[in-house]
């Protein structure tokens, strides 16, 4: 992906071209539907306002952050349009939302009521979050009629919209279809007794790839914009190939021969079986590449894979170049991505890591500079 020289020692490269191509893929697959863009814990770590400019830039209708602090930065470089909170709020967090024009999700009286009081002389748009079958946030279903019409009521709130959050779209579709019947007979209810459900959301990623959701107006993809799938999802809907928006690059700070016998790394957790070159990268769990590494997983060099080894530290890790001949302090190292037709995703690390692609590039620290490559 890149074209010139880092100047650091280890970055990712966000491709901002990818994530517009990503889009216009789920925009082609969900219709007329509204696109609520979800840019929470840093564009999953692809680098949060660069990535709402150039959503919005390309039209998408509202963006989706689960905590204040993220929307204030959003809100701090210029971002305008409407951004959803899609966690809960406490008392002390009700006067920013005022202040900030969010959208906070409401699922109690509490809620209601801090917000009423911090709303001063504005209206705060809400949108009444009902828990279907999912169990973490939400109003039972038999309790938000009379929670939506407190909310039509008041004179400093307004329903801007109605969700509810898809537990195992495209694993389960006995258990979706349930909580899509819930959440259907949910609104005929309110808009029986005259509540406008305002903007009705329920599917995120999967969902939109398990096809789910007919009845809403909105979707609200999160890792499928960076070009990731979520894991398990049997999917019918076809969006074609989405591209992978994030790599993470490195380069050597030591190039130097291991002796066969020798030793490196915190607990000499690798010893060299025969000798061998050993580059040391810039780049540790001080960074979010954690220690679960050690002696796991490869980097790209030359288009070549050369295994980690031995112990990952906070600011670096080492590894062996083996065969690969010639590499110089010049070469580019590839932790996540493309390089000379080889590759390494985002997926693979997971599985390293025995856990989910989510993870793994959430898990990059600010400490790594971002560059931004076709931004808005």
């Amino acid at each position: 992906m890149s074209s010139t020289r880092s100047p650091h020692r280890a970055w990712i490269e966000v491709d901002h071209a990818a994530i517009r191509h990503n889009l216009a893929a789920i925009r082609g697959a969900v219709g007329d539907a509204a696109v609520i863009g979800v840019v929470k814990a840093n564009a999953y770590g692809h680098g949060d306002v660069a990535v709402a400019a150039t959503l919005v830039g390309a039209g998408v209708e509202r963006l989706a952050v689960a905590t204040v602090g993220e929307a204030r930065r959003l809100r701090e470089s210029g971002i305008e349009v409407p951004i959803l909170l899609l966690w809960g709020i406490g008392p002390e967090e009700a006067a920013d939302v005022a202040a900030l024009e969010l959208e906070p999700i409401a699922y109690d009286r509490r809620v209601v009521e801090w917000l009423e009081t911090a709303a001063g002389d504005r209206r705060i748009g809400v949108h009444l979050k009902i828990d279907t079958g999912l169990g973490r946030q939400g109003i039972g279903a038999e309790d938000a009629v009379s929670l939506a019409t407190s909310i039509s009521r008041s004179s400093r709130l307004w329903l801007a919209g109605t969700m509810s959050h898809l537990a195992v779209a495209g694993e389960d579709d006995a258990h979706t279809d349930q909580q899509i019947v819930r959440l259907a007979r949910t609104l005929d209810t309110m808009r029986s007794s005259g509540i406008d459900p305002g903007l009705v959301h329920v599917s995120a990623s999967s969902g939109i790839l398990a096809g789910v959701g007919g009845l809403a107006d909105a979707v609200r993809p999160g890792i499928m914009l960076y070009g990731l799938l979520p894991a398990g999802v049997h999917a019918t809907t076809d969006l074609g190939p989405l591209r992978p928006a994030l790599s993470l690059r490195a380069r050597p700070l030591r190039l130097f021969e291991l002796a066969a016998g020798e030793g490196i790394g915190y607990g000499l957790r690798f010893r060299a079986r025969r000798a061998t070159r050993i580059a040391t990268l810039g780049i540790g769990y001080g960074d979010g590449w954690p220690r679960s590494h050690a002696n796991n997983g490869s980097v790209l060099v030359r288009g070549q894979r050369a295994p980690i080894v031995g112990a990952v530290s906070m600011d670096g890790l080492t590894v062996d170049l083996g065969q690969i001949a010639g590499v110089t302090y010049d070469d580019e190292f590839v932790l996540i991505g493309e390089q000379a037709g080889a590759r390494i995703t985002a997926d693979e690390v997971a599985e390293e890591r025995r856990t989910i692609n989510y993870e793994v590039t959430t898990a990059l620290r600010d400490r790594l500079p971002r560059l931004h490559l076709g931004a808005e």
